[in-house]
């Protein structure tokens, strides 16, 4: 079966385009008649004469009406002409918000590549760390570690606060993944600063600064 909703779009045409181009194609019909009846009427004597002017008169009329048909169907054709425009330029619009916000986009996930590249080095460094904190044994072992620590620690901060500002900038232009991503992160990344200060104590380290 074929639908018969129609969306109000639709029926706005019919009442302003198709309307008016059937009532000027059935106007122009029954002009095409009565000239076609007008060309074969007899003029043979004053009956078929009056006949013929009056049947004259009548495509005079027509005429007139068929203008007007006209006129109609052309003030349609610019109210549809206008919305196109309209639309396309709203579509144009659209078009170059996209591509801003895909361009902010991208930006995003460059800094956040790059983010996860820094925390996944410093998971490396972390754990090399570790290893190298336990086979520590001499106090000058310890000392070495205590700025290998330290370094760490910046580093650790720095990205932390890289994190925080990917996540403030993706939370303002409203890419609420990216913002949770960055921030979940950041969490991370100064739980494992916590974690390598309570290792360092434990070891007799000190607290980082």
């Amino acid at each position: 079966m074929v639908p018969t909703t129609m969306s109000k779009r639709d029926k706005l045409q019919d009442s302003e385009l198709v309307v008016a181009a059937r009532a000027l194609d059935a106007e122009l019909a029954r002009f095409e008649s009565q000239a076609e009846q007008l060309e074969k009427a007899p003029l043979q004597s004053e009956k078929h004469l009056e006949r013929a002017s009056a049947m004259l008169q009548g495509l005079a009329d027509l005429d007139e009406q068929l203008r007007g048909r006209v006129t109609a169907l052309v003030g349609a054709i610019s109210k549809v002409r206008d919305r196109q425009q309209a639309q396309a330029e709203a579509i144009h619009l659209r078009a170059q918000e996209l591509q801003r916000r895909t361009e902010v986009f991208k930006d995003l996930l460059v800094r956040y590549g790059a983010l996860g590249q820094n925390a996944g080095e410093l998971n490396v460094q972390m754990q090399q760390f570790a290893q190298q904190r336990q086979a520590a044994k001499t106090p000058e072992e310890n000392a070495a570690l205590a700025g290998t620590f330290q370094a760490l620690q910046e580093r650790m901060s720095l990205v932390a606060d890289e994190a925080h500002s990917l996540a403030q900038a993706a939370e303002e232009q409203a890419f609420l993944d990216v913002a949770r991503q960055a921030d979940s992160l950041r969490q991370q990344l100064l739980s494992a600063r916590n974690k390598m200060s309570l290792l360092q104590k434990s070891f007799g380290g000190g607290a980082a600064s």
